[in-house]
């Protein structure tokens, strides 16, 4: 076990508000040096750690939950970096990885390790064979960049490589880490295979992208309006369970408030007198703390 020593990149579509988090907002945690300038890690809470990389402007963020038994990393960021390096430094514990969905984004370092839980899906089998340059070549640039890139990272050779599903989970199944247990949530709408990961004894929710506080995709051809409806009503109903939920970009430990008002946006999105923004072929609505789009009209 490691010893503790105790964005600005503004367009694609212009939504990318993922790295608006302040300084401030991770000042509360203990960061941690766990060998790598490309990945910020903090302790959140008791054997609970987010991973960081803020220095490109998706800023996404993995988290990683000890047991006494295994360990969980939720998400495996872009492949920027290595972040297997960082989970080494930080325990010997074997390692499950399972992702809140199978956007390149979330699951590019999935390769480095030998257990990935996964969803049985048409839609994962596919992503888990490696994204094409279409669909990250945007984001895998200079310009999205702010500092301290691996030495080893080149653009030229990023692949977003193939990775192997070891188990396949199912709805409400619980993930025990040896004194620790998470349970899986089925939460389709951002993608198909969406899901939240809750430890019901810290009141942890882990949202990846069916929630954080900037702008919620529901718009690209693998989302879904209604299934997004559906999976903010489940939400909202655990929130007097949750303490803090846990995003997959930007900003963590945010307000168990926001389920509700995940929920009641997704609701006054059918509604047509609600104001929106629109696009060439979506809508862009702006809430309290957070925005979404969706596809003219929502579906």
């Amino acid at each position: 076990m490691i010893k503790y020593l105790i964005v600005i990149f503004v367009g694609i579509l212009s939504v990318s508000l993922y790295a608006q988090e302040t300084t401030s907002s991770w000042d509360k945690y203990p960061k941690i040096d766990a060998g790598q300038n490309w990945y910020e890690t903090y302790i959140i809470a008791e054997n609970t750690y987010a991973i960081s990389a803020p220095n490109h402007w998706q800023g996404t963020i993995s988290y990683l939950l000890l047991g006494s038994d295994k360990a969980l990393l939720v998400d495996t960021g872009m492949g920027i970096g290595n972040i297997k390096k960082t989970v080494d430094a930080i325990t010997t514990l074997p390692v499950i990885v399972i992702n809140s969905h199978s956007h390149y984004d979330h699951v590019s370092n999935n390769h480095h390790f030998e257990t990935i839980y996964g969803r049985d899906l048409a839609f994962t089998e596919k992503n888990s064979s490696g994204h094409p340059k279409a669909t990250w070549d945007n984001a895998i640039q200079p310009s999205a960049i702010k500092k301290n890139l691996p030495d080893s990272f080149s653009f030229e050779n990023y692949q977003s490589k193939p990775f192997e599903i070891n188990k396949y989970v199912e709805d409400g199944e619980i993930i025990d880490l040896g004194g620790r247990e998470v349970e899986i949530i089925f939460t389709p709408g951002h993608t198909p295979d969406s899901m939240l990961f809750f430890d019901r004894e810290l009141g942890l929710l882990m949202t990846g992208d069916t929630f954080f506080p900037s702008t919620l995709w529901a718009h690209r051809a693998d989302a879904d309006f209604k299934n997004y409806l559906d999976s903010a009503q489940r939400m909202a109903a655990m929130q007097g369970q949750v303490k803090y939920i846990l995003p997959g970009h930007g900003r963590t430990m945010v307000s168990p408030t926001f389920l509700t008002k995940l929920r009641d946006a997704f609701l006054s999105m059918r509604d047509p007198n609600t104001p929106y923004t629109k696009g060439e072929d979506r809508r862009r609505y702006e809430f309290d703390g957070f925005a979404a789009l969706v596809k003219d009209p929502p579906e």
